[in-house]
């Protein structure tokens, strides 16, 4: 195994790999995963990646598990990058492309890091995992810890509607509705984590950094080996982002790749800490009440566990952060289902409202190529449905040729 230790995301502070860790003994940031990447430049190359069969674990190399180790997988991974010309037209670009994560097996980027942080537990004899979770991320943990058959614990809103807590409970976790914020119960959760054994993959643990990482490599090669401009993320706890960063960073480390593409973070404008904190410059965000009320239930973290480490990436890259309100998130959607077939949720789609306030803003050119995630399927969580459709109509059978012929 390559697995050297642990690196902080703020800090820079280094553990051994020994332990089990999830946030800096010094800073309280999220640690990273770090690799001996002298020894992997031999081992992983353009060619020797090009002999393996597509997926996340086409990357084992560069995961923390050991050789022999048999993977928890559910088939995730190796998800389409879409070029998208007809959207790009009617937006003003000359290159977008669109990174359909939601056809991973239970409709989310989150299994990536499921997968990397379950086939971890089963390595180390972890006897539970968990997760804290607005639905996504639990459905993908439950899912992946029925498949390793393993008690799983989500720890949910006590406001999640039962439609959502169905994809949670069918797969046999136990479903814990908690009353509190989820910063509230991140917290609470790496307390009963290091007291009862019970591995919680969170949002941003190190091992789920791991797999959301693989959205990067399968970028840079399914475009040729060439390197986006810009990629646009949803924020949420910060994960995602942060793998992304690490993974173009270790491409990069590795000499795969010349340069690190720049990052655009998303946010509902009901809140965006990290748009905040990135607007003035700040070094770090503050912790803040707030009562959330987007459709994009899945980004309402009002204190992203790694949101200041996205903070140190944006501005380390000359990224940057941007807030949308919901009914540009909603038009979005609509524009992703109509004009390129692709359904996705209200965190899918706000990529894409994010991109077109960035061209508005002059923050990047027709020219230069895109790559936005849609991270996550549009049936599960469609938002607000009722604004995505049109009215059908009903007719008699006999007017049906007219109809079909006028339309």
């Amino acid at each position: 195994m390559n697995f050297v230790g642990y690196k902080c995301g703020v800090c820079g502070q280094e553990f051994s790999p020994e332990e089990i860790r999830y946030r800096c003994d010094s800073c309280n940031g999220p640690l990273l995963v770090t690799y001996d990447y002298g020894s992997l430049a031999k081992k992983v190359t353009v060619k020797s990646l090009a002999e393996k069969p597509a997926g996340v674990w086409k990357y084992r190399e560069l995961l923390p598990v050991s050789p022999s180790t048999e993977p928890v997988s559910l088939g995730e991974g190796a998800t389409p990058l879409h070029e998208a010309k007809t959207l790009a037209s009617s937006i003003g670009l000359s290159n977008l492309f669109l990174k359909d994560d939601g056809r991973n097996p239970t409709g989310t980027f989150k299994d990536r890091g499921a997968t990397v942080g379950m086939t971890v537990a089963v390595e180390r004899g972890m006897h539970a995992v968990g997760t804290v979770s607005h639905g996504n991320m639990g459905t993908s943990m439950a899912a992946y810890a029925a498949r390793a058959g393993q008690t799983c614990y989500i720890l949910a809103p006590e406001y999640m509607t039962s439609a959502r807590v169905l994809y949670l409970s069918v797969y046999g976790a136990k479903v814990i509705q908690v009353v509190g914020g989820y910063d509230s119960m991140y917290d609470e959760s790496l307390k009963i984590a290091k007291k009862h054994g019970v591995l919680f993959i969170n949002s941003d643990n190190p091992f789920r950094e791991e797999g959301y990482k693989t959205i990067a490599f399968e970028i840079v090669e399914d475009l040729g080996w060439q390197v986006p401009d810009w990629v646009v993320t949803p924020a949420s706890s910060g994960g995602l982002a942060s793998g992304l960063g690490k993974g173009f960073e270790e491409f990069k480390e590795l000499g795969l790749i010349p340069r690190i593409p720049k990052l655009a973070v998303v946010q509902p404008s009901d809140a965006q800490p990290i748009v905040v904190a990135f607007e003035k410059s700040a070094e770090t965000i503050k912790r803040v009440d707030h009562e959330f009320t987007s459709i994009v239930r899945s980004l309402g973290n009002p204190y992203p566990p790694s949101g200041n480490r996205v903070l140190k990436l944006l501005q380390e890259l000359g990224g940057t952060a941007i807030a949308v309100p919901d009914e540009e998130t909603i038009a979005a959607q609509r524009d992703l289902a109509r004009i390129e077939g692709i359904f996705a949720e209200p965190a899918g789609a706000i990529t894409l409202a994010g991109l077109r306030r960035l061209i508005k803003l002059g923050k990047l050119n027709k020219d230069e190529k895109v790559v936005l995630v849609v991270s996550g399927f549009g049936f599960r969580d469609p938002g607000d449905a009722d604004k995505l459709v049109d009215k059908s109509v009903t007719i008699d059978i006999e007017d049906l040729e007219s109809v079909i012929a006028t339309s």
